[in-house]
């Protein structure tokens, strides 16, 4: 197994990303779970960091317009084309999202200006709702949903979207897909189990093919992204075209990215690590690293130095999944492994 190096500390929030551009430019998110965050930041070569893109957007704080801010960002995606899309959940404290105020963010990463925001219709983005993930095929996004479970197909032409299997099985848990970690069944503060529904998704080396995933889930699903786009079809007909790509087994799998060459990433919040499928492994993993203090790591991105970037989010240590007590061990830290040459 390879030796993760840790790059980075944050002492005041938490932070649950670590994604670098092509460029070599490092971004984490920081969502709204504990209090008001700067939401988004860029973390520099010697463990720093400060707001991106520096203005009002990172300036949160109750009484304040939450269409203009960053309320809870859960998560950030770069583009192709020199953007940073920001996913703002906009529920603070894990809580009901803010009507009116849910939103994605497209922001130029060199100039730090914003260049689109779409406010999704609160009948769309509700209270019981909340953004997850995003990824890009041509001029659609593809947007899990993770409360209710579904999908937001996003024409980024005209802003328009759908959503689709809504609540669906294929988006739902399964009852028993309940993680146990440090010897703590994780549940949240009203003594649920915590399910965080449809939260995952990559595209496959077929650049088609879109794969997606509930968080600690043990399927993994895979779908044409044609499936989804078609306006046509009925969300039975769109789940008659999904299949199950490969099971995943044991592993509780908190991130998923994959590699140029096919290799596929997991987090691994069972035994503290992360793991890799490799191409021909038909869904077979084997362990890359595990360590006792990378507690709950999540949202790997694979780096065009050949090193997979994740922080240790603990958020099983978080009162809204600890069941109550504040367990974190300040700082949350980020790291890198080295995965390929």
């Amino acid at each position: 197994m390879f030796e993760p190096i840790e790059i980075a500390r944050s002492h005041d929030f938490l932070w649950n990303s670590a994604l670098m551009t092509r460029e070599g430019r490092l971004f984490s998110s920081m969502p709204g779970w504990l209090g008001a965050t700067p939401g988004v930041v860029e973390v520099f070569p010697d463990g720093t960091f400060k707001p991106f893109p520096g203005n009002e957007w990172n300036e949160w704080g109750e009484g304040k317009d939450p269409t203009k801010h960053f309320v809870d960002v859960n998560s950030i995606i770069p583009d192709s084309k020199g953007n940073l899309w920001v996913l703002d959940a906009a529920a603070p404290y894990f809580g009901t999202a803010i009507p009116g105020a849910v939103k994605v963010v497209q922001i130029e990463i060199a100039t730090g200006a914003t260049k689109r925001v779409i406010i999704f219709d609160p009948k769309d983005a509700h209270p019981g709702t909340r953004l997850a993930h995003m990824r890009f095929h041509g001029d659609h996004a593809f947007m899990a949903e993770s409360k209710e479970g579904s999908f937001y197909v996003i024409d980024l032409r005209d802003n328009s979207y759908r959503r689709i299997l809504v609540g669906h099985p294929l988006m739902r848990c399964a009852p028993e897909d309940v993680p146990t970690m440090e010897g703590r069944r994780v549940h949240l503060l009203n003594g649920n189990p915590m399910y965080i529904h449809n939260d995952l998704l990559e595209f496959g080396t077929d650049p088609d093919i879109i794969f997606f995933m509930c968080l600690f889930g043990r399927k993994v699903f895979k779908a044409h992204v044609d499936t989804f786009k078609d306006r046509t079809l009925t969300d039975a007909e769109i789940a008659e075209r999904v299949s199950v790509a490969f099971d995943v087994g044991g592993p509780w799998i908190a991130g998923i990215c994959r590699d140029a060459d096919g290799t596929w990433y997991l987090t691994d919040g069972e035994s503290n690590g992360l793991r890799r499928i490799r191409p021909e492994a038909n869904g077979a993993s084997d362990l890359v690293v595990s360590r006792p203090d990378l507690v709950w790591p999540i949202t790997p991105s694979i780096a065009p130095d050949g090193h997979a970037y994740f922080t240790a989010s603990q958020l099983n240590r978080v009162p809204m999944f600890s069941g109550g007590p504040d367990l974190v061990e300040r700082p949350w830290r980020m790291f890198k492994v080295k995965v390929r040459d």
